[in-house]
């Protein structure tokens, strides 16, 4: 497994799927994800995920500071760790 990190329209998962294509690899999405992981979470379980997946574009990316987007961005506390575990362990293995 391999991890791309990094900002925003850094081409993070332009990158992801070119060396997909090379490697004939499988791109785990985590953007694509949230909407899952934020039906299969409650409020109580991840309260910065829901409150993120709650707010328009302009409350996500504009109306914040860099600090409390930091602050408060559910992926940096951790939230969707275990969601993402679950995801990946439930993949089909190759060649199995």
């Amino acid at each position: 497994m391999y991890w791309i990190g990094g900002g925003s329209g850094a081409g993070k998962s332009t990158v992801a799927r070119r060396l997909a294509a090379r490697h004939g690899l499988r791109v785990y999405d985590t953007d694509a994800a949230m909407a899952g992981h934020a039906a299969r979470s409650t409020p109580q379980t991840c309260p910065y995920l829901h409150e993120f997946a709650g707010m328009t574009m302009d409350e996500r990316w504009a109306d914040r500071s860099p600090q409390v987007m930091l602050e408060t961005f559910h992926w940096y506390r951790g939230e969707g760790f275990d969601l993402i575990v679950e995801d990946l362990s439930a993949l089909p293995v190759p060649g199995l």
